[in-house]
């Protein structure tokens, strides 16, 4: 699968997306997972933005592939880690270089065990991103609804949460930008 996703035609021959990625973190031996890695790749610093913590060191130093499988393994869980490396590494079951080895343990509690996020908070992360992205390339809002499950409504709020950011900043010492006397 690649992204865009590519139209289908339904029973009713109306026009649907199909965004099997985007209906839970795919099973790490299929296409579909490779085309979410590279489509978090093509938005890395947005995704990583969009993680959290354990999620994003392990993304941003070990790749997503490795972040996805960890997620997928032990989502929702405490684990304890490991001092050694490779004993860590065997209870994650994802190879960890050593420095997200070193973040990780530097972010542990005091009895060293860290919460992996669950599947469904790093699912709702990456969703996001990706009808921000949708939205952003100009695809209309019917369409991402569709493709994405959500509401119209909710991509009103969306696309003004976009334009929001996208503004650049006032410039406090602008005489323009003051109170009108």
């Amino acid at each position: 699968m690649t992204y865009p996703p590519s139209p289908r035609t339904d029973a009713g021959d109306t026009t649907a997306l199909a965004h099997p990625y985007f209906a839970g973190l795919p099973s790490p031996d299929s296409a579909d997972f490779e085309s979410l890695c590279r489509f978090c790749e093509d938005h890395r610093i947005t995704v990583l933005a969009s993680l959290p913590w354990v999620a994003a060191e392990v993304a941003a130093l070990g790749g997503f592939a490795a972040m996805l499988r960890l997620v997928r393994r032990h989502g929702g869980r405490r684990l304890y880690l490991p001092r050694g490396r490779t004993a860590c590494s065997v209870r994650l079951g994802v190879a960890l270089d050593a420095p997200t080895h070193r973040r990780l343990l530097d972010r542990a509690s005091a009895a060293g065990t860290i919460e992996i996020p669950s599947a469904w908070g790093v699912f709702v992360g990456l969703r996001r991103v990706a009808i921000r992205a949708a939205v952003r390339a100009g695809r209309s809002q019917r369409e991402v609804a569709q493709s994405f499950g959500v509401t119209e409504r909710h991509l009103r709020r969306e696309a003004d949460s976009i334009q929001l950011a996208d503004r650049p900043a006032a410039d406090p010492d602008d005489a323009t930008c003051g109170p009108k006397n």
